[in-house]
C-alpha cells in the first residue's frame, strides 16, 4: 500500500531528490516549500500535491498538519529537508539570519513533529536532516550548528514520544552535499569553484550527490524497528 509522506524544502536540493525518488516508487508525496506551485516540474507525477508554506514564519507551520489531513487526507510519514544555512564571520552574525535559520531549522521542524506524533497513525515514520556540523562546528556556522545540534534532541524526544505509536524518528547527519546551499555566497573571499574544491577535499569520497542521499534517506522511512538515532552520511567526512 502506498504511503502520503510530506516533505518540507521539496522545491530544491535534497529535498526536490527525496520527491522525485519517493514518486517514482509509487508513494503520493506533499512537497512543501515557501515558492513551491503548480509550475514545478514535480507536477508532472499525477501524486505530487505542492503546498506552499514559510517555515521561517512559525505561525504558518502552528496547526500545519491539521490543514494538511483536512484538505489531503492522512500523512503516514514527514520528511524535514528544509534547511537554510548563513555563514557569518563571529561577531558579525546578524540578527534576522540568527532568527530564521532558528525557526527554520529548529522551532518549525519540532512543530511539525509534535504534531506528526499526535495526528499520525501507528508505524509510521519521522525523518529529519541535520548536519556533522552540529557535531563539529567551524568558527562561520555557530547558529546553524546550534540549530541542527537541538534538532537532534528534537528528534531524540519526539522518538520516546512517539514509541507508544510505533513511530519512528531519526536524524540524517549530513557531510556537504553539492545542492544550490552549497553554493551560496560565503563572505571568505574565495571563487565559488575554488570553494567546492576546498569542501570536497575535506571527504574522502568527495561531494554528496543529492541523488544518493535521497536514496539513503528514502529507505531508511522503511526501517521500522529503527529510532533515535542520528545516522551519518557524510562520505568520510567524520574520519579526519
Amino acid at each position: 500500500m502506498s504511503k502520503t509522506v510530506l516533505v518540507t524544502g521539496a522545491s530544491s536540493g535534497i529535498g526536490y531528490q527525496i520527491c522525485k525518488d519517493l514518486l517514482t516508487k509509487g508513494e503520493r508525496v506533499i512537497g512543501l516549500s515557501r515558492t513551491i506551485d503548480k509550475s514545478h516540474p514535480l507536477n508532472e507525477f499525477e501524486r505530487f500535491i505542492p503546498w506552499q508554506c514559510d517555515l521561517s514564519d512559525i505561525t504558518q507551520a502552528g496547526d500545519l498538519f491539521q490543514t494538511l489531513i483536512d484538505n489531503i487526507g492522512p500523512i503516514d510519514a514527514l520528511i524535514y529537508a528544509a534547511g537554510v544555512c548563513y555563514h557569518e564571520p563571529f561577531g558579525q552574525t546578524k540578527m534576522n539570519s540568527i532568527t530564521e535559520q532558528l525557526n527554520v531549522n529548529l522551532v518549525s521542524a519540532f512543530l511539525l513533529c509534535e504534531q506528526a506524533v499526535e495526528h499520525m497513525a501507528k508505524q509510521s515514520a519521522i525523518i529529519l536532516l541535520s548536519s556533522t556540523l552540529a557535531e563539529k562546528p567551524i568558527a562561520t556556522s555557530a547558529i546553524y550548528s546550534a540549530s541542527k545540534a537541538g534538532l537532534e534532541q528534537v528528534m531524540k524526544a519526539s522518538a520516546l514520544a512517539g514509541a507508544a505509536k510505533q513511530i519512528s524518528v531519526n536524524a540524517v547527519a549530513l557531510g556537504c552535499v553539492d545542492t544550490p546551499m552549497l553554493s551560496q555566497h560565503r563572505d571568505d573571499n574565495l571563487e565559488q569553484q575554488t570553494r567546492l574544491k576546498a569542501l570536497a577535499d575535506l571527504h574522502p569520497l568527495g561531494l554528496g550527490k543529492a541523488q544518493e542521499v535521497a536514496q539513503i534517506i528514502t529507505t531508511l522511512l522503511f526501517q521500522p524497528w529503527t529510532t533515535g538515532s542520528v545516522i551519518k552520511v557524510d562520505g568520510g567526512l567524520s574520519l579526519n
